[in-house]
C-alpha cells in the first residue's frame, strides 16, 4: 500500500530535491506540495496524507503552528526537514517521527522512511484491533 505523502516547504528547490529523493521509494506517492502553513492545512484537510515532510520556518504559519492547527484525527505522520538543528527537541515533543537536516542525506531519509513504515504498520494494527 502506498504512503500518500505531502511535502511542505517554502523553497521550491528543497521541494524538488525531496521529491527526487523520494522517487527512489516505490511505496511513496507524492500527492501534493504546499509552500506555507495555510496551503498545507488545506492540503491535509482535502487530501488526507499518510505522511508529511514539513519545514519549520515558513512565511505566515510555521511548521509548529501548522501542527497546532491540525486536529489529531487528521494529523499525518510528520518528518521535519529543515536547515536548523535547534528545533529538533521541539519537533520530537510535537510527536515527529524524525528530523532531517537540509541538505537531506539519502541514508537519513531511508532511516526516516523505515520509521514511518514501522509507525504506519503499528497504527494500522491498532485500527484493525479496534475494529474487531
Amino acid at each position: 500500500m502506498k504512503i500518500r505523502t505531502l511535502i511542505v516547504d517554502d523553497e521550491p528547490l528543497a521541494q524538488r530535491g525531496l521529491e527526487l529523493r523520494l522517487a527512489r521509494h516505490a511505496d511513496v506517492e507524492i500527492i501534493g506540495e504546499a509552500g506555507n502553513g495555510r496551503e498545507a492545512f488545506h492540503a491535509i484537510s482535502t487530501l488526507r496524507p499518510d505522511l508529511m515532510f514539513l519545514d519549520v520556518q515558513m512565511p505566515g504559519i510555521d511548521g509548529f503552528g501548522l501542527l497546532r492547527a491540525v486536529p489529531a484525527s487528521m494529523m499525518p505522520l510528520t518528518v521535519f526537514v529543515t536547515a536548523y538543528d535547534q528545533y529538533a527537541l521541539d519537533a520530537f515533543a510535537a510527536s515527529a517521527i524524525d528530523y532531517l537536516l537540509k541538505p537531506v542525506d539519502d541514508t537519513r531519509l531511508d532511516q526516516a522512511l523505515d520509521r514511518v513504515r514501522a509507525q504506519r504498520a503499528a497504527r494500522e494494527a491498532t485500527d484493525h484491533c479496534e475494529q474487531l
